[in-house]
This record gives structure tokens, sequence and C-alpha cells, in this order.
């Protein structure tokens, strides 16, 4: 169990999964960094704008803040973050989308050892060789999962949504936002295997694209903060109805309150 400290007022502590509880940490993880470097860049140039100003006995407004003077006078570090903004977004974009990917991972790893019958086929085949080399079923059921799993980590969203709603597992996504999670994942693969350039496999994802062939999908801030809220609101939905169907352990989770009404 981990330890957490006392919420601040604007804070609540919510009922996760391990999963979601390893999702969150990755995402906090991400976001402080993200904005780490920003606030690494605004500073490096502030301290060196109001230096060079005192040196020179140049007149400026002190009350100016970092973020003003990289509106008004951005010094070449900001500039040179704006110039190579793309690279940077596609990294945090692909890292939000993997860890999506994850999370989905390990909520259907933890479902199939606690409700291990969801499994039940009559495709599933194994040789004595298999049985024999498991000292217990339990040994046996927990590698059949771990198979599962680790096909389906190989699966597109659709394909992985499909086979949950199936066996009755939540995967919460509204009508809405399934097409919008698709173009998520669609340009995260762009993003790693083709330099973010739409493709064919991209349009034939997103087929209503304003991008064509050959160009770059362009990402801006608001892509990246959308991306978190959307993903997160999923993840939130999905494990709440996850631990409600199957019943399975939980720890609390410290987050804003605003996100989980």
């Amino acid at each position: 169990m981990a330890e957490l400290s006392d919420p601040l007022p604007s804070e609540a502590v919510i009922e996760v999964t391990l999963a979601c509880f390893d999702y969150h940490a990755a995402m906090l993880a991400d976001h402080s960094f993200f904005h780490f470097l920003i606030d690494t860049v605004l500073r490096s140039d502030f301290v060196t704008f109001t230096a060079r100003r005192a040196l020179d006995g140049v007149e400026y407004d002190k009350n100016m803040t970092p973020s003003e003077l990289a509106t008004s006078q951005p010094g070449h570090r900001t500039l040179f973050l704006r110039k190579n903004s793309q690279a940077l977004l596609e990294m945090f974009l692909g890292r939000q989308i993997d860890n999506f990917q994850k999370y989905l991972v390990d909520l259907i790893r933890e479902i199939l050892r606690s409700t291990p019958s969801i499994l039940r086929t009559r495709k599933e085949t194994l040789t004595v060789d298999d049985l024999l080399q498991f000292s217990s079923i339990d040994e046996l059921v927990q590698a059949i999962v771990e198979r599962k799993v680790s096909s389906l980590s190989y699966e597109g969203f659709g394909s992985v949504r499909d086979w949950c709603n199936e066996r009755g597992i939540p995967i919460e996504v509204e009508p809405e936002d399934l097409a919008a999670i698709v173009e998520l994942i669609a340009c995260r693969n762009i993003v790693a295997h083709n330099r973010c350039i739409v493709d064919e496999r991209y349009l034939e994802a997103v087929p209503a694209s304003q991008f064509r062939i050959g160009e770059k999908r362009s990402l801006t801030v608001d892509d990246i903060a959308s991306a978190a809220s959307l993903l997160g609101t999923v993840v939130q939905k999905s494990d709440a109805a996850a631990v409600a169907k199957f019943g399975l352990s939980t720890q609390p989770l410290v987050t804003n309150a605003e996100s989980t009404q």
C-alpha cells in the first residue's frame, strides 16, 4: 500500500487499481518534467535579460515576469524552444499514448488474474509438455493469463476494446470520444514510425483528417492538454467500472477534486 500525505483542500482521495495508480504516477512525472523544461527555459532567459540590463545600466520594468518577457522580448532559449516545439510535443504525446496503452494491458491483467474464467475457450490448446512445466493449476492459469496479455499488448486499441467488450471487461469510452482516441493513437504511431508524417495507415484510421499524405501532423500544447484530459477520463471511468464489477484490489490515490466529479 502506497503511503500518501494528507490531501490539500482542493484534492480528493479515490480508490484505484494498481494499474490506475501507476498510470497516474507516470502521467504526473511526465507533466512535471514538461513544465520543468518550460520553466527552466523562461527563467534562464529572464536571468540573462535582467543581468544584461543591470550591467548596461538600462532601465526596465522590474515587475516583469519571465512569462511576460517571453511574450514581449523572447530570449534565444525561448526562441529555440519554439522552433523545436514540434519535436518536444511529439515526444510527450508518444509517452501519453504509451502510458494509456500500458494501463489497458495492466488492467486486463488484473481482471484476468482475478477472474481467469474469462479466458475459457475451446480455441486454447495446451500440449502435455506445456502442462508439465507447471507445478500447480494456479501457475498454469497465471501463465495462460500472461500469454493472453502479451498478445493483446500488440493489438490496436479497437481490437483490444472489442476483445474486452465481448468478455464484459469495461473500457469506458463515450461514443463521441472514440474517434479522438483513435486519432491520438494513429498520431502516436506516425510519431514512432514516420517522424510524424501522415501516411496511408494514418488516413485509414482517420479518414476525416485535415492532413494529407506527406504532410506533418502538427501538434500544439492544446493537443497535449486535451489528450491528457480525454485519456485520464477514460482511465478513471474504466477503472471504477472494473473495480465495481470484478472486486479488484485498490489503493488510495490523491487526485484533483474536480477530476473526480
